[in-house]
Formats: structure tokens, C-alpha cells, sequence
């Protein structure tokens, strides 16, 4: 009798363990799923806006106006040329779809990066630590229909690593930048000068290297 209790007791104490291992379990993937979600959330992804391609949509309209106006005429010549007008105008415009999708910006809370192309890609990325300039490039066009371009100049070659082409409002794009650059994820770190990596300006130790500093001394 003594036996099939303690046996009991055993397995109830089991199922007790097993049931608050499923509970911290539930928690932890609860907690990381939410943490990768506010991260996620902090990621700004943009592309060219489509009033940058106003002169391709334009071209369009005229072609087919002109495909329309030769379709509706009599005659096998003037057919042909709505054809060859209709065809022209589709390329025109895939080519502005394909464009615009080819290009890719991102914004986090310690980089700003470029990507280019579809089949073959080029991409350039910055540490906001590491940004030097910014600069706001807008023709007149452009200043009509608020767009523009922004361009991130590194501290480490001196040029302009990313380049951010025909985005909406570029100069509050900039300005968020700039406050990211003031923010305490970036203004408290610095490159470890042996790994490159980002330490705390106050460490003794990088943790990547393990390269170790003077007592009081900070990272530059």
C-alpha cells in the first residue's frame, strides 16, 4: 500500500515538473517571439517612390494615346505603328516596375544599407556609428513632388558608401537618422580598433577578441 502511494507521489510530482517545464517553456518562446517582433518592428524597409518614375508613366500615357488614336484609323500601316507603339509602351513600363522593385532601403537602429537588383544584387551597408555626412540631393522636379535623394557618407573611406535614390520626404528621413546617431544604442559604443566590432566605450575587455585596455582608458 505504502508502495502504490509513494509511487503516486512520484508520478504527481512528475507531471508537476513536466507541467511547469511546458509553462517556463511557453514563457521563454512567448518572451523571444516578442522581443524578435519589437526588433522587427524597428526596421525600416523603403523603396524609390513611384512619383520618381512621373516621366515613365508619362511616356506611357503617350504612347498609348498615339497606340489608340493608329488602332482606330484605317489603314494596315497605321495599324503596325499602334502595334509597335503598344509594345514600346509595356516595355516602358515594366521597365519602371522592375526598377523600382530592384532597389531596396533599410533603416535599423544601427545601420542604414542599400540593395540593388533582382538576379544580381549589389548591396552597401553603414553603421550609423561609422556615417559621417548625410546629404539631401533633390532637382527641381523633384522638390515639387517631395522626393529626393539621401546620401551616407562613412567616416572610414571618406565617400559615399549608401545611397538612398528618389525616396519619399528625404529630409525627415535624414532627421531620423540623425537622432539614431544621438541615440544610446550608438552614442555608447564604439569600434574595438583589433576586431572592428562594437564594444561599450567604458570596456576593459573586448568581448569578440579579447583584446584587453588600460585601466580607465576608452575605446576610440
Amino acid at each position: 500500500m505504502s508502495s502504490a502511494r509513494a509511487l503516486l507521489d512520484l508520478m504527481g510530482k512528475e507531471d508537476t515538473a513536466n507541467q511547469w517545464e511546458a509553462r517556463h517553456r511557453c514563457y521563454h518562446e512567448a518572451k523571444m517571439t516578442k522581443n524578435n517582433q519589437s526588433r522587427d518592428s524597428e526596421i525600416m524597409v523603403l523603396r524609390p517612390s513611384w512619383l520618381n518614375y512621373f516621366g515613365h508613366f508619362f511616356l506611357v500615357v503617350v504612347l498609348a494615346a498615339g497606340a489608340v488614336a493608329c488602332l482606330l484609323n484605317e489603314g494596315q500601316v497605321l495599324t503596325v505603328v499602334g502595334g509597335v507603339l503598344t509594345l514600346i509602351a509595356f516595355i516602358v513600363l515594366l521597365r519602371a516596375l522592375l526598377e523600382r522593385l530592384s532597389h531596396e532601403f533599410t533603416i535599423t537602429p544601427e545601420t542604414v544599407g542599400s540593395r540593388v537588383g533582382i538576379v544580381s544584387r549589389h548591396e552597401n551597408e553603414i553603421r550609423i556609428s561609422d556615417i559621417r555626412e548625410i546629404g539631401v540631393r533633390q532637382g527641381g522636379l523633384q522638390r515639387i513632388f517631395g522626393i529626393g535623394s539621401i546620401l551616407f557618407a562613412s567616416a572610414a573611406t571618406g565617400g559615399i558608401e549608401v545611397r538612398f535614390e528618389g525616396v519619399r520626404d528625404p529630409a525627415s528621413l535624414k532627421n531620423k537618422v540623425t537622432d539614431l546617431r544621438k541615440s544610446p544604442v550608438v552614442a555608447d559604443k564604439k569600434r574595438c580598433p583589433q576586431c572592428g566590432e562594437f564594444i561599450w566605450k567604458g570596456a576593459k575587455m573586448c568581448p569578440h577578441c579579447h583584446l584587453t585596455f588600460v585601466s580607465g582608458q576608452e575605446v576610440e
